[in-house]
């Protein structure tokens, strides 16, 4: 499981995605895209920034561009419809959606039912492929954006603003990039500033602003996630895993499991042993083909009377 910066394909429609997952747990992650989620099953928990949110079936979550997130559903997966989106989408009618930033994560619209329902439409649609089908799922986010810039407070992020936030997304990047890459070995927060070419206090102090941890708690976190990857793998020896991670001793890894997890690395290598969703370096998660994402959100839309008769 890494710490990082996601790097989201658009296969169909240029600056848009649509995908179908089940999530027990993905790593802490951001990305360029503006990110609207539709919990279709499940309870999940949202780490933004920060802020841990908890959000149940039909709930609607809001990620900013480059917003630091960390998604968590152990007890049991959940399943999520997201829609990944540049602000380039928005280039030729509305540019000013680059500067925009709005300030709750979760979405309530005057409509939520209406919402819902388009947000299902939406995917219907772009799995379809039906004639036109680009020029519809535009109409569809259309309405969506405009629902959500009427209803939810947002500021622009403009000048200084806008340029200290691009810095700190950049050197929040490289931090990250380089802890997931060096984890494994012994390395310091000296180590990392001299590979920023930074003053070791003043990166002490943004990486617990903007990762709200200490630079130490911060590897432990990078290493205790990667251990539990090769975990639930089933490969490797907990002694193994534990120096593959970068702990000095197995006490360590230990302390990490019960801290994070609550859990000792055996007793949640039992729990997790009869769970059917596989891990991956992003974390727990089963990426829905189009002929299944299609059969669930049309099961979806018919048990909560989405449709055009019903809205």
């Amino acid at each position: 499981m890494h710490l990082e910066v996601e790097n989201i394909h658009h296969p169909q429609i240029k600056n848009m995605n649509l995908t179908v997952t089940d999530i027990s747990y993905k790593a802490p992650h951001l990305h360029p895209e503006i990110e609207l989620v539709l919990v279709l099953k499940g309870t999940p928990s949202f780490n933004i920034d920060g802020t841990l949110i908890q959000f149940t079936q039909k709930s609607i979550v809001l990620i900013n561009t480059n917003e630091l997130h960390e998604i968590i559903s152990e007890d049991q997966p959940s399943t999520l419809l997201s829609l990944h989106i540049l602000p380039e989408y928005f280039e030729g009618y509305f540019p000013q959606m680059k500067f925009i930033r709005f300030h709750e994560n979760k979405l309530t619209s005057k409509n939520n039912h209406l919402f819902i329902y388009t947000f299902c439409k939406l995917l219907k649609t772009y799995v379809s492929q039906e004639p036109y089908y680009q020029i519809h799922c535009s109409s569809l986010i259309n309405i969506m954006i405009y629902d959500i810039l009427e209803n939810c407070a947002y500021y622009e992020m403009h000048g200084n603003k806008l340029r200290t936030n691009t810095k700190r997304n950049q050197q929040l990047s490289e931090i990250i990039f380089y802890i997931e890459k060096h984890y494994a070995e012994k390395i310091t927060l000296t180590d990392l500033s001299e590979y920023l070419n930074l003053s070791p206090s003043y990166l002490s102090h943004f990486i617990q602003d903007n990762l709200h941890r200490s630079f130490s708690e911060f590897l432990t976190y990078t290493r205790y996630i990667n251990a539990k990857s090769l975990l639930m793998k089933g490969e490797l020896t907990l002694t193994d895993i534990c120096y593959n991670c970068g702990f000095s001793s197995y006490r360590y890894m230990n302390n990490a499991f019960k801290k994070y997890s609550h859990y000792t690395p055996n007793e949640f290598k039992k729990k997790m042993s009869s769970r059917l969703v596989p891990s991956n370096q992003k974390g727990t998660v089963v990426n829905y083909p189009p002929e299944q994402m299609l059969s669930l959100i049309t099961q979806f839309m018919v048990d909560n009377n989405l449709n055009e008769f019903e809205i």
